[in-house]
């Protein structure tokens, strides 16, 4: 196998195996640890498709959504996932913007400012 070919996973691993093995063991304790059980583990694999495609890391989602799959997810709520996923990113551009959007508002165009731009 490759270094182009492994999965992030593998190549932290074979980087820095102590770093890899502390990510794995916060996983497991997310994800199995009864202490978490308030949240299936199929939800808990949505949330990560969703996470994963608003962070726009296309090996993580399709990862994340296989593992769903795996763990009985259908179809329409994988898609809910990403319709949910999408729309809570658009907000945070709408925060993002809302200092810019403010100025807009304090500092209207005038038509003599339109005019200077022509």
């Amino acid at each position: 196998m490759t270094q182009a070919t492994k999965t992030p996973m593998e190549l932290m691993t074979a980087l820095s195996p102590e770093a890899a093995s502390i990510y794995m063991a916060q996983r497991v304790a997310v994800m199995d640890s009864p202490e978490f059980a308030a949240l299936p583990t199929r939800t808990k694999l949505l949330i990560g498709i969703g996470v994963a495609a608003s962070l726009q890391s296309s090996t993580c989602t399709l990862m994340w959504t296989r593992l769903a799959r795996q763990a009985g997810a259908g179809d329409a709520e994988i898609a809910a996932t990403l319709a949910v996923s999408r729309l809570m990113k658009s907000a945070t551009v709408n925060d993002t913007a809302a200092e810019a959007l403010a100025w807009l508002l304090e500092h209207p165009l005038t038509p003599a400012t339109e005019q200077a731009k022509g």
